[in-house]
């Protein structure tokens, strides 16, 4: 499979975490930021010039932006996201790495993820504000989905933290296959499906929701209907401006805001 390399610069760095929430749900996949640059990766047949252009028109009134792209092939993509892969910590107590990293014993937690084109590495000031969240609650005999999992990161965290059940469900084909891949590594137990919540015919006591504003909106009924009582629902992907929608939304389907946090404008809710 190819891919296209669409390279943004910009002279506002803030503009950056706009572009990425933007460029997501425009269907790109992996991002790579440098000094008042961004690099987005989606796959060759689902580019439009068409969408990069009207992405990027409501940002023209307050920030100049100009981009190039380019073909790049699926194994060049994954030796560059490779080579950028530092290891993340979270908390003193979460270590995640790849292979190609040395292994740190004094962390309680040491999660394997194989780099590759699935969202969800630890790196992401969602996916890291999840976690820690996580790592607040009680798992042990839990039933936990991960919805939307991307590498399966916070599925094979779950088990780690004693979960009883795990299950990780995403609709992209590629998620499926890196999640199954990091999921041997960590030696962990995790169900695997491929397509949404929906497909679902059990209900969970925590459900992990690392994915987009809109998905979330739109998901919220599946979600809660999925819930055991007195479930909780950890959820992110969006910034901390939508957090009122969310929480109307999920007000209406009788849901609690527990907390929430915040992180490079990025926000993380946990909700009852």
């Amino acid at each position: 499979m190819q891919y296209t390399q669409l390279l943004l610069t910009y002279s506002q760095p803030e503009v950056s975490e706009i572009l990425i929430a933007l460029l997501t749900e425009a269907g790109y996949e992996g991002f790579f930021e440098e000094e008042n640059q961004l690099t987005a990766y989606i796959p060759e047949a689902d580019f439009s010039l068409e969408v990069v252009d009207e992405t990027l028109l409501p940002l023209q009134e307050n920030f100049t932006i100009n981009y190039t792209y380019q073909k790049i092939e699926n194994q060049n993509w994954n030796a560059l996201w490779e080579s950028n892969f530092e290891p993340v910590y979270v908390r003193d107590k979460i270590y995640v790495r790849a292979l190609f990293h040395e292994a740190k014993p004094e962390y309680p937690i040491e999660l394997l993820i194989q780099p590759k084109m699935s969202f969800g590495t630890g790196h992401h000031a969602t996916t890291a504000q999840v976690m820690a969240h996580m790592l607040d609650l009680d798992f042990t005999n839990k039933a936990i989905l991960d919805f939307g999992c991307g590498t399966g990161i916070l599925a094979i965290l779950a088990k780690h933290l004693g979960a009883a059940q795990t299950i990780a469900i995403d609709n992209d084909t590629q998620c499926i296959e890196n999640t199954i891949e990091n999921c041997t590594l960590n030696n962990a137990e995790v169900e695997i499906a491929l397509g949404d919540i929906n497909l679902l015919h059990q209900s969970f006591d925590v459900i992990l929701a690392n994915i987009t504003r809109n998905t979330i909106l739109a998901f919220l009924p599946a979600i809660k209907e999925k819930l055991n009582p007195n479930g909780i629902i950890i959820c992110s992907g969006f910034y901390e401006e939508n957090l009122p929608a969310i929480t109307e939304a999920a007000k209406a389907q009788g849901l609690h805001l527990e907390k929430h946090s915040v992180e490079d404008k990025w926000c993380a809710a946990v909700f009852s």
